[in-house]
């Protein structure tokens, strides 16, 4: 019986190598998404408590220079949010992309393993003629009356 050789092997593990890279790619801007998020959430969270310290400080009797202070650095960290709101949103579209590119680099390689599983089942099926073929020949001989020499 032949050994199965598919042509296009070289082929499909290029493919199989680009996947894997994209797939690679499409986690690091994932990891990526995931760093820029949790910056913009300690941003977040370092503006509600200027908020929160500056109610508390007006109850209080406070001078205008930290007034001041407080609208400028709330002025400040509001310019950083907005800043890391955007890097987000630059992120989710690189992640976007990624992913776009992986699910590209998939349906190729897909298209290639089914291609090879289809040739497989023809090769599969060819041996298993030929052993028919093969086994109906022995049969055939073993069923016909042997002649006797004399």
């Amino acid at each position: 019986m032949k050994k199965f050789t598919f042509r296009l092997q070289k082929v499909l593990a290029l493919r199989e190598a680009r996947e894997k890279l994209r797939l690679g790619e499409f986690g690091r801007e994932q990891q990526k998404l995931q760093d820029e998020q949790a910056r913009l959430e300690l941003f977040q969270t370092e503006r509600e408590m200027q908020i929160r310290d500056t109610r508390s400080v007006r109850e209080q009797p406070f001078s205008a220079w930290s007034q001041g202070i407080s609208t400028r650095y709330m002025q400040r960290i509001g310019r950083v949010v907005d800043f890391q709101q955007t890097r987000v949103q630059t992120q989710e579209q690189a992640l976007e992309q990624a992913r776009h590119r992986y699910t590209e680099a998939r349906r190729d390689t897909r298209i290639l393993e089914m291609l090879r599983e289809k040739k497989v089942d023809e090769w599969t099926r060819e041996n298993l003629l030929d052993e028919a073929k093969v086994l109906d020949e022995v049969g055939s001989r073993n069923s016909q009356p042997e002649e006797t020499c004399q």
